[in-house]
């Protein structure tokens, strides 16, 4: 990848160490990345069994765009990094079909009286909460969670519910109208843990001791040892340097998006390393734990003293996370504003 403009690496120079590079560098003028196709294919290959399947590997983010320190950390963290999908479960959320049939306001839930039976806490956007500990009681909205028959719900607000939300035919939408019930969103489990997978400055990992379901805005990760410590590990500043060279860019406003299969590729410090109940502690402590939040500091403490690393590591992360999450801002930006 060149780093400046194409007429100022036009040098016989540039090229024959291009050409004769055997292993990773970077200039002023150029960043290269020798692999092999063969490596190339078994790092994009997620299931071996029984016949390969390639899936990808992020190529340009990972070996053109990924700044030195992302791999700096990669070799530091050799026995103590683990790919996600390998200690957890990645789904995505639920897909009703009709959000605003499925998910209740308070004044949704008093207006029709809907048995508790029939309602559940969930979060629909990351803008319901302002939290990385989340409590469910507290959630502004309900998700309607219904599994029984038209017969079985005789006489109840929920059946009348159903009658209106046919009335308004949210039915007779797509995913609706594939169900055997259209109200039956079918037996779904709640996670402890939910990350937003469109992300505008920073990726959330929401975490709670009690299980929440959520909408399609997030991803759902099914793990079920050490809740706070795999919580520590994802909400840190390292994760979030990952989601920045993995995730997808091209949509509005320089939004990036990444996709469960991808989420369930990050690389995180093993939370088997990392105490429970000071993970607990440190989130607890904090909001959001934005990017550049003062209780950030804490929590990367925490993660990074597992792997080691030297204060200048740290701002190196710290860094390349700032770096990469402005320039695609500043970017979308600029493109809006021409």
């Amino acid at each position: 990848m060149f780093r400046t403009p194409f007429e100022g690496v036009l040098d016989a120079v540039i090229f024959e160490e291009v050409e004769e590079a055997d292993e990773r560098k970077s200039t002023e003028e150029h960043r290269i990345f020798p692999i092999s196709q063969r490596s190339l294919f078994e790092r994009g290959v997620i299931d071996a069994s029984p016949k390969p399947k390639y899936t990808g590997d992020k190529w340009g983010g990972k070996y053109l765009r990924a700044p030195d320190i992302y791999w700096t950390i990669l070799e530091k963290g050799k026995g103590k990094l683990v790919r996600l999908g390998d200690v957890a479960e990645v789904r995505f959320g639920i897909k009703t079909g009709a959000n605003d049939f499925f998910f209740l306001s308070e004044g949704d839930i008093s207006e029709w009286n809907i048995e508790d039976e029939f309602l559940v806490p969930a979060i629909k956007n990351v803008r319901e909460v302002n939290q990385i500990v989340v409590n469910p009681s507290a959630f502004p909205l309900r998700l309607f969670h219904c599994n029984s028959s038209r017969r079985e719900l005789s006489r109840t607000n929920a059946l009348e519910y159903i009658k209106w939300g046919e009335s308004q035919e949210f039915h007779l939408r797509p995913s609706c109208k594939g169900r055997p019930h259209w109200w039956n969103l079918g037996i779904s489990h709640p996670a402890n843990t939910n990350c937003n997978y469109q992300i505008g400055y920073t990726q959330h990992f929401f975490v709670s001791s009690q299980p929440f379901f959520v909408s399609n805005n997030f991803q759902c990760i099914h793990y079920a040892k050490n809740l706070f410590s795999l919580a520590a590990s994802l909400n840190s500043s390292w994760t979030q340097l990952q989601v920045s060279v993995m995730g997808r860019t091209n949509f509005g406003g320089g939004l990036l998006k990444i996709e469960t299969y991808e989420t369930a590729n990050i690389v995180i410090p093993n939370p088997a390393m990392i105490d429970e109940e000071d993970a607990r502690q440190v989130l607890n402590a904090g909001d959001m734990f934005e990017v550049n939040d003062k209780d950030r500091k804490l929590l990367d403490d925490l993660v990074f003293d597992t792997l080691n690393l030297t204060q200048g590591e740290r701002d190196g992360v710290y860094e390349a996370v700032i770096n990469l999450v402005e320039t695609r801002l500043s970017k979308a930006r600029s493109l809006k504003g021409g």
